[in-house]
């Protein structure tokens, strides 16, 4: 299974680009590798015992191990697989949600993934490592915000299979239950995966509920480009001007940063809208 993209946007939020917060992830992901490649073989094992997400680690009292996992990697194509998810679907999840807000999503479901693999695996003798758990819980969490936007999935990085976020959601965590109930992984926490993008979707569908009717009209706005029309042209001129703005703070700073005046101001640009 190749990476995940999603469709371009068209509009003036077509613009792909990394968001603050997946950037800098990205760049402690890569770099936490690149060290890993420098250390030696018996100071590797070391810093494993002491990073990697373990029960016996655990039990030595190792309390930061279930956030430190994320930042790991086996190899080159398990960083790359993680990083390439985040890439595509990640700066629209920060975009929705905030700069603040995406770190505690990533976190968040990164520690529960890991945790969920300590309960759920129970396999004292091997670790954890990687930002998978947290990368299904970016996944997780843009289906809940975006349910029905198209995202292409690459089959073995050759075949692609266009589906709804929340197909694609059901997909992924059907297929990660199926193997996680099968005796031996084959060196794969499908239980992180798993318990990772439960915690991501609930988290966003909780958090974010009330953001609906707004989430709607910002992904109006985005995919089609719209007007806003209330009594005379200037009127829809200016209420229209005072929209874009608000939208744009939405783009770099999440719905979550928005006044109650704002947010009143999009219900009634909505209804507008709608009474057409």
């Amino acid at each position: 299974m190749g990476y995940v993209s999603d469709s371009p946007w068209e509009g003036s939020y077509g613009r792909r680009r990394l968001t603050p917060a997946v950037r800098k992830l990205l760049f402690a992901m890569a770099g936490v590798f690149v060290m890993e490649l420098l250390l030696s073989r018996e100071v590797r094992s070391l810093f494993m015992e002491m990073f990697a997400l373990s029960i016996p680690g655990l039990k030595k009292g190792f309390l930061w191990q279930p956030l430190t996992y994320i930042f790991l990697h086996a190899n080159l194509i398990h960083l790359l697989l993680n990083g390439l998810v985040l890439f595509f679907i990640g700066p629209e999840t920060e975009r929705a949600i905030g700069k603040k807000q995406f770190y505690l999503l990533f976190l968040l479901s990164g520690v529960l993934g890991g945790l969920g693999w300590v309960i759920i695996t129970n396999a004292p003798w091997t670790y954890c490592i990687g930002a998978s758990g947290a990368v299904f819980g970016v996944i997780g969490a843009f289906a809940a915000l975006y349910p029905d936007q198209p995202i292409t999935l690459l089959v073995f990085f050759i075949l692609p299979v266009t589906m709804k976020a929340w197909v694609l959601a059901v997909v992924l965590g059907t297929v990660e239950l199926i193997y996680m109930l099968q005796p031996g992984s084959g060196g794969i926490a499908y239980s992180a995966h798993l318990a990772g993008g439960i915690a991501g979707y609930l988290y966003a569908a909780l958090a974010f509920r009330g953001g609906g009717p707004l989430r709607h009209l910002f992904e109006r706005r985005r995919s089609f480009g719209w007007r806003v029309m209330q009594g005379g042209r200037d009127d829809g001129a200016a209420l229209q001007q005072e929209v874009d703005r608000i939208l744009d703070k939405i783009a770099f700073e999440g719905m979550s940063s928005l006044t109650r005046r704002e947010r009143e101001t999009l219900e009634r640009a909505s209804r507008n809208r709608k009474g057409r």
